[in-house]
């Protein structure tokens, strides 16, 4: 069964690897989290990582900068 989480605590839950890691195994393992936005719409956590640019991460906080690239580049369309 999977987990909902809002965007706000979504570094919580990338937290949770051990970096670096590759992005794809970050969607494989995000792939039952799906993650609600302040406007009600809801996303995907796994589908969401895997938009996004590099390959591998080396820290949580470079992973959270893409993602907010993805939902920013999402919601502007």
């Amino acid at each position: 069964m999977g987990r909902t989480l809002t965007y706000e605590h979504v570094e919580t839950a990338l937290a949770e690897f051990s970096y670096p890691i590759v992005r794809d195994d970050v969607a494989a393992e995000l792939a039952d989290v799906t993650v609600t936005f302040e406007e009600g719409t809801e996303a995907n956590l796994g589908a969401l990582v895997s938009e996004t640019d590099s390959d591998a991460f080396d820290a949580v906080a470079d992973l959270h900068e893409e993602l907010d690239d993805v939902v920013t580049a999402d919601v502007e369309q």
